[in-house]
């Protein structure tokens, strides 16, 4: 059996110190392990962009098709993805001349593809090759 004393405010100020150091612990080891696991990108890389534009691609298929985010499939066009691998698009020409992507629906015999321009926006979003 467990005897409780009441606490005096000393006590309680204590507790509540302890309480807010662990939780403040606790968000701040969440914060850094989700950092840790996140690929560095970000809207000013060449990455960050392909992935920022990708995503408005993939919302746009998920938004006409009224399917879920799992079953829409977003890539990198052919030619541009070879540029990237070679080297001779830069994160300038990106920003100059946006990017193509491919698209299609798992489980579904629909397809197309989506061009973004430089500054973001979708310009070409078309269905079928």
């Amino acid at each position: 059996m467990q005897l409780y004393l009441p606490m005096n405010t000393s006590q309680r100020q204590h507790l509540n110190k302890q309480r807010s150091l662990s939780t403040a612990t606790a968000l701040a080891f969440g914060v850094i392990a989700s950092l840790g696991f996140t690929p560095n990108a970000n809207a000013q890389t060449a990455s960050g962009l392909l992935t920022t534009w990708g995503k408005a691609c993939k919302m746009r298929v998920v938004e006409q098709f009224d399917v879920p985010m799992s079953d829409a499939l977003v890539n990198i066009g052919a030619t541009e993805k070879q540029s990237l691998a070679e080297g001779t698009t830069s994160l300038a020409d990106i920003k100059k001349s946006g990017m193509s992507y491919n698209w299609e629906i798992r489980g579904k015999k629909i397809s197309g593809y989506c061009n973004v321009n430089g500054s973001g926006k979708i310009t070409e979003f078309k269905q079928g090759l």
